[in-house]
């Protein structure tokens, strides 16, 4: 209720308001026609020069909108009923429509084309000129002159004269009563007065009320941001406009209400306000300009109105010295309007000029920045003026002109070792800087693009004015007759990529190298090839390497050094041999090397005088020597050492990293070599016995591992995943006890889709125990599998037809292509079924809607090497840990090149032959127990699945452990669950003698493939 009547007194206040306007603006329309009529009638005259209403009327719709046309109404009702003759009632209501509908179609014209009330555009002073002065007047006159003639209140002959009139007078009213009535809108809306401090508020006030009547441009602009200025510069600019207000009023006064002699009339007096309101338009702008003409315009009309004046006395009749007063106040307001406006819009332009400029110099400044942050330099040319040249390409450099100039930016300068500006820029000084060897290639392509319009993309080096070299790059674009390039330091990167090259290139030698050496595991053939690579590699006149103590290396004579390997130049001497016997020298070696891990000798004249490696040097004609340790565990083996006699030589960090790490790989062929000897030293059987108990202890420490990650891993799935599921059925179940309105409601309703949420919930955790204790299980006791003969068909139609609501869902293709004439397939059918559910659930899951799947099957032969243990029918997998039940061993390297399984648990695990099988063993088994334990190689059919999807793929690095235990990457395919689908899947091929395996690439798809044993018909 209370809302209602708020509302409704709103809607009275504001009708009340409305209401009020209107009647204020029938009271000034009213007010100010009587006014027309009795101040500025002529004497004589039958109409006003200017009349005020016509202005007022317009402004107030410009400023209030057409809502207030009964004002406008009303005042001419008034005006006209109030006139001293009886004017006839049709006559009244025809006025007041005409000037009425004179208003609407001016404020309707003015609206529908932009117009600015602040008059600070040429468009809007010829809108104002075009639509209201001239149109819309041509409206209101027509409608009222055609209504008094009509109603007989005027002669039809007098129609066209009293349609002259009233236009020219309602156009005078409009074109110098609206600017002046819409400029004081603009500036009383800024004469705002602060309720504190109201004296010191109102001075600043009034200052900017009139700051926004006369703006004015300061002469002392450059002192604006000092505030001592401000206030001479504000006295400075009102003095300005009083002495232009006072020049004006006084030129004005003297012209227009003096009383004219004929002589004098002679001289067009009038124009002499003219330059003061230029003055007004150039200084003051709309506001200035505005006043100007009016109150030039109103002392114009006041003397004519006393009979001063030079138009009355020009005249030859009144009609004609109202004429050529309206034609006066028209030129001048326009010529102010159209001048202030060309002002205004000349000032929004150079505005906009400086506000451009200085985000120009930013930009560059921020350009500059980048460039230097970036060291990228750029040039361009215009070679719009370069002549065509004969031949390009005889004489590249010579057809750059000297003469073309170039704009380089300041960090070009800086890219060539100058101080930007210091030379000018030429293409001549541009190639000095340019490496000799890279000038022709730079001319060339530069020559191209001048003549040829052909961009280029170059790297070149930069010779700097101190010697330094600077590797660039430069890229060049063609946009009509401009050339852009840039130039951009590359060195760093250079050096970069040339170090990560040398690495890469040292790294493979090294690799090399090293497979060269520690392919034998013969002492001496180690030795050997070591110093042979070494000096190739190093490009050295000697290599080689000396051993310490002999007694420990099988050579023939224990000594305490000997020389045993080298390498060296046909014209140099041999030092291989050797005999270090000073055990001083050797123990003095022994503890530089355990301080030091390289001996560095440039040149050996600087070696000091009596040592005696000096004598070695000179024996050997040593002048440069690279030396380092080869170090056996704990104690010196020997060293490897690398000898330039041609002169001394700069030994290079990467050279000595290099010898550091063969070095390295010596010493780890020599543990090899050592191992070897000491291990043919002991008995066989004792060998055999190490090696048992080495793998059962390995074994058993696996065994110990698995079952501590086993155990995290139920800790792990019990918390997150089992967890997760519990508390969603325990939030939803406490949701709807909370539903209740009633606490001592027994029965709470339940709906379908929050049973279906449990039961997928509670399905979840099942599936998820039940992998765990599969996993479990396989990992304690072994997969057991009953194999039968199996057709493919019939089992995969049966699985796609039970993931049919999955694959509609996924908006997923299945396609199945197995051959009519494929053999029957040895395995057991639920954990075959299960192998298929995990891969066809893991392409359709892990991909996007709409993927492509294809099964296909093959038949291909595998070689398989067989082992027999203790003449029974149980046999050995070298690749599966769980697996108890296959028909024959699987093979070392499975059926795929590359997918062998190398991991601890993979070894030594017994499968047990289920003689309930249906399925009948192949041929080759029938040797077991008649060959002895090694059995020969046999080729074996088997059954190869593929499922093939067109999917997001699988990186390298999730392939790698796609199999494993609990491998659980939160980028990979695998998203939910525990992982154990494909590990089980492994475990059940496994067990069934065949392989598993993926390939696959990120983006193109992935292919999981399986192998099983194909049933052998007899």
């Amino acid at each position: 209720m209370e809302d209602s009547i708020a509302q409704t007194m709103k809607l009275l206040n504001h009708r009340t308001q409305l209401l009020l306007s209107a009647g204020i603006l029938g009271l000034a329309y009213f007010v100010t026609g009587k006014l027309a009529v009795s101040v500025l009638g002529l004497v004589k005259a039958e109409a006003s020069p200017v009349w005020p209403p016509a202005g007022i009327a317009l402004a107030t719709l410009l400023l209030q909108g057409r809502r207030m046309w009964p004002g406008i109404a009303l005042g001419s009702v008034l005006l006209n009923s109030t006139a001293g003759a009886s004017v006839p009632f049709a006559v009244i209501v025809t006025s007041a429509f005409s000037v009425t509908m004179q208003a609407l179609a001016g404020e309707a014209v003015l609206s529908r084309s932009g117009f600015s009330t602040k008059l600070d555009r040429l468009r809007d002073v010829m809108a104002l000129v075009a639509g209201a002065v001239i149109g819309s007047t041509l409206v209101g006159s027509t409608l009222g002159n055609l209504g008094t003639c009509i109603f007989g209140w005027a002669q039809w002959s007098n129609f066209s004269r009293n349609w002259w009139t009233t236009w020219l007078g309602d156009g005078m009213g409009i074109l110098i009563v609206t600017p002046v009535l819409l400029t004081l809108n603009h500036a009383f809306k800024s004469f705002h007065i602060s309720r504190k401090n109201r004296s010191i508020s109102s001075f600043l006030a009034f200052f900017n009320w009139a700051n926004y009547r006369l703006p004015i441009t300061n002469y002392l602009s450059i002192f604006q941001k000092k505030k001592r200025y401000k206030v001479q510069n504000a006295l400075l600019n009102y003095s300005e406009i009083a002495l232009w207000l006072t020049l004006l009023l006084s030129v004005s006064s003297i012209v227009f209400c003096s009383k004219a002699q004929a002589a004098n009339a002679l001289y067009p007096l009038e124009y002499l306000p003219f330059p003061l309101i230029v003055w007004a338009a150039l200084r003051f702008r709309q506001p200035g300009a505005i006043f100007a003409y009016s109150i030039v315009s109103y002392i114009a009309i006041l003397g004519a109105v006393q009979g001063g004046g030079p138009f009355l006395v020009r005249s030859e009749n009144l009609q004609q010295a109202v004429l050529f007063l309206q034609a006066f106040t028209g030129t001048i307001a326009l010529m102010a309007l159209m001048l202030a406006a060309a002002v205004a819009e000349r000032e929004q332009a150079l505005e906009f000029v400086r506000r451009t400029a200085a985000l120009l110099r930013d930009r560059e400044a921020s350009l500059a920045n980048a460039q230097r942050i970036a060291q990228l330099g750029n040039w361009d040319l215009n070679f719009t003026a370069i002549k065509q040249a004969d031949r390009c390409e005889q004489s590249a450099e010579n057809n750059i002109s000297s003469n073309i100039e170039l704009r380089w930016s300041d960090e070009l300068y800086r890219l060539l070792g100058l101080v930007p500006g210091t030379v000018k820029p030429t293409a001549e000084v541009f190639l000095q800087a340019v490496h000799p060897e890279d000038r022709e290639l730079v001319a060339r392509s530069q020559c191209q693009a001048m003549f040829e319009r052909k961009p280029y993309s170059i790297n070149y080096r930069i010779v700097l004015p101190d010697g330094g070299v600077r590797a660039v790059c430069e890229q060049s674009a063609i946009h009509s007759n401009i050339i852009a390039a840039t130039v951009q330091d590359v060195t760093e990167r250079h050096r970069a990529e040339v170090a990560l090259r040398t690495s890469s290139e040292r790294d493979r030698l090294l690799s090399e190298m090293a497979l060269r050496i520690r392919q034998s595991l013969d002492l001496e053939e180690i030795l050997n090839t070591t110093v042979a690579e070494v000096r190739q590699f190093f490009k050295v006149d000697r290599a080689f390497i000396g051993i310490m103590d002999a007694g420990g290396a099988n050579l023939p004579s224990p000594v305490y050094g000997k020389i045993v390997a080298e390498s060296v130049g046909v014209q140099y001497r041999s030092i291989v041999g050797l005999l270090l016997t000073d055990e001083n020298h050797l123990e003095a070696q022994k503890t530089f090397y355990a301080n030091n891990r390289v001996r560095i000798v440039s040149d050996t004249a600087t070696v000091q005088k009596g040592d005696r490696v000096v004598q070695l040097y000179s024996d050997y004609q040593i002048r440069a020597t690279l030396n380092v340790p080869i170090v056996l565990g704990d104690e010196l083996f020997g060293i490897l050492a690398v000898n330039q006699c041609s002169g001394p030589r700069q030994w290079q960090e990467f050279e000595i990293d290099l010898l550091e790490k063969l070095a390295t790989q010596v010493a780890i062929a020599l543990q090899q070599a050592q191992l070897l000897q000491q291990v043919k030293e002991l008995n066989a059987n004792l060998e055999s016995q190490v090696e048992e108990r080495t793998s059962q202890l390995q074994q058993k420490m696996h065994e110990l591992q698995e079952s501590n990650r086993l155990k995290d891993l139920f800790l792990h799935a019990v918390s997150h995943n089992l967890r997760t599921p519990v508390m969603g059925m325990l939030i939803l179940l406490k949701n709807l006890l909370n539903k209740s309105s009633c606490e001592s409601l027994q029965d709470v309703p339940v709906s379908r889709s929050i049973l279906q949420r449990i039961v997928q919930a509670s399905e979840h955790q099942l599936t998820m125990v039940n992998a765990l204790l599969d996993a479990h299980a396989s990992e304690v006791k072994g997969i057991f599998i009953h194999p039968e003969p199996l057709e493919l068909q019939p089992l995969t139609s049966a699985i796609i037809a039970d993931l049919a609501p999955m694959l509609a869902k996924n908006q997923a293709i299945f396609t199945h292509e197995i051959p009519l004439d494929l053999p029957l397939v040895c395995a057991d059918r639920k954990h075959l079924q299960r192998v298929l559910e995990n891969l066809l659930t893991n392409a359709i899951k892990h991909n996007h809607p709409g993927v492509n799947i294809t099964f296909k099957a093959e038949v291909i032969e595998v070689e398989k090497t067989l082992n027999l243990e203790e003449s029974s029918q149980i046999l050995t997998s070298s690749n599966n840990p769980i697996a108890r039940c296959i028909a024959n061993r699987v093979p070392a390297a499975g059926d795929r090149p590359g997918m062998r399984d190398t991991a601890p648990k993979n070894r030594e695990t017994l499968t047990e032959l289920h003689p309930e099988s249906s399925c009948q063993i192949p041929p080759y088994q029938a040797q077991i127990g008649n060959i002895g334990d090694k059995l020969p190689d046999a080729t074996v059919k088997m059954v190869r699945c593929t499922v093939t999807d067109n999917g997001v793929g699988i990186s390298p690095k999730q392939q790698e452990s796609l199999f494993e235990l609990y491998v659980q990457d939160p980028n990979s395919r695998q998203l939910t669950g525990l992982g154990l689908g494909l590990y089980l899947s492994k475990q059940i091929i496994k067990a069934h003698g065949g392989e598993i395996g993926v390939e696959s690439t990120p983006g193109g798809g992935s292919t999981f493939w399986f192998s099983l044993p194909a049933v052998i018909r007899f």
